[in-house]
């Protein structure tokens, strides 16, 4: 069948063709123009720079800070969240460690045997299915913990020194040997690296001695938000903790994630989940130390003053940490006597004797 037109309807047709081809060359023309003139490619080469500078710049503070590690929360009441602390060991037949990279804040320094401990902070309400290897307490500890507000403090036995402290400071301390139900001992573990606990206890824990669990008000560490690092970042961080190799915390500083990737006894640190250890702020404060015994037990000065150095988005701020009773807040300041502010996220506090040499590069 074929379709046929009068006159008046192909009329109308042309018509309608020649303005569109009209159209059509006038547009071309007003683009040639534009990038004859150097209009366009001006305008999208500012659009361009406009973008790189907002990558640059760092994001606008949030209205909510978390005071334990500075990260932006949703609701005022998040601000200040009760915490507890948890000491977990790092020997090596207790590797790979579990729920170490659920932590917020981290403290490492070394026991007997020049062996390494961790003081593991998490918030309260925090989900963690397991965490541990748990172990024993030491003084030096305690007067870190002292700076977050009598937090509930978790360990399984403690040095004769460290058990007394706990009681003269009034600490709300869960020692598994005369609580042991709000921990449990697994079975793929020789003892004394097979203790664990997990948030479920210790919030069952919480709830059952809330009277006593009465965490005060403590200072936070300042936050600020800073610019990323692209180049000339310092990418190395060996802190040598202990004289065993083994021990010895490397970082790894990564411009995609600016974050800092633990690696131990030369490889990369993952908790039993195939977790990452990772911080966002390495703190490393030189204290002075001394063996007490044969044993091995040390004293590790955590009053007066010291070199410190901090590590954040691949930039290093050196200064001087300062603590002057249990209860303070550990401050860090740089040369001119400022506080130097550090990195929101996973803090990471490394214990390092003064005559022990710290070591980073580019």
């Amino acid at each position: 069948m074929k379709l046929k037109f009068n006159f008046d309807e192909t009329k109308y047709i042309y018509i309608l063709a020649g303005i569109i081809f009209l159209t059509g060359l006038l547009l071309l023309a007003w683009f040639g123009y534009q990038t004859l003139s150097g209009k366009s490619s001006k305008s999208a080469k500012n659009n361009f720079m406009e973008d790189i500078e907002k990558l640059k710049k760092p994001e606008e503070d949030c209205k909510y800070k978390r005071k334990l590690d500075g990260v932006c929360v949703e609701l005022e009441k998040d601000i200040d969240p009760k915490i507890i602390a948890v000491m977990v060991e790092n020997n090596l037949e207790a590797w790979p460690l579990s729920g170490i990279a659920e932590a917020n804040v981290i403290y490492e320094a070394p026991v007997e045997g020049n062996i390494p401990r961790f003081m593991a902070i998490y918030i309260l309400d925090s989900d963690v299915e397991k965490v541990g290897p748990v172990r024993s307490a030491r003084p030096y500890y305690l007067n870190w913990a002292s700076e977050y507000g009598n937090p509930m403090y978790l360990y399984v036995g403690g040095s004769p020194d460290a058990l007394d402290l706990i009681e003269s400071y009034g600490l709300f301390g869960m020692n598994e040997f005369s609580r042991g139900w709000y921990f449990w001992r697994s079975e793929d573990r020789a003892a004394p690296h097979n203790v664990y606990i997990s948030s479920k206890l210790w919030n069952k824990a919480s709830e059952k001695y809330s009277e006593y669990y009465n965490q005060e008000d403590y200072d936070g560490w300042v936050f600020e938000k800073i610019n990323n690092c692209a180049d000339n970042c310092v990418s190395k961080i060996e802190v040598p903790i202990s004289s065993n190799l083994a021990y010895k915390a490397v970082w790894q500083f990564n411009t995609t994630t600016q974050k800092y990737a633990r690696f131990q006894n030369t490889k990369q640190d993952f908790d039993m989940n195939g977790d990452e250890v990772s911080a966002d702020t390495i703190i490393v404060q030189k204290v002075k130390t001394k063996v007490l015994d044969d044993i091995g037990r040390k004293e590790i000065a955590t009053l007066g003053s010291g070199e410190v150095f901090i590590f954040r988005n691949g930039k290093v701020f050196t200064g001087e940490w300062f603590k002057e009773s249990r209860k303070d807040r550990t401050k860090f300041y740089d040369e001119t006597g400022e506080i130097i502010p550090l990195q929101a996220g996973k803090i990471w506090v490394e214990i390092l004797s003064e005559e022990k040499e710290l070591k980073y590069s580019l």
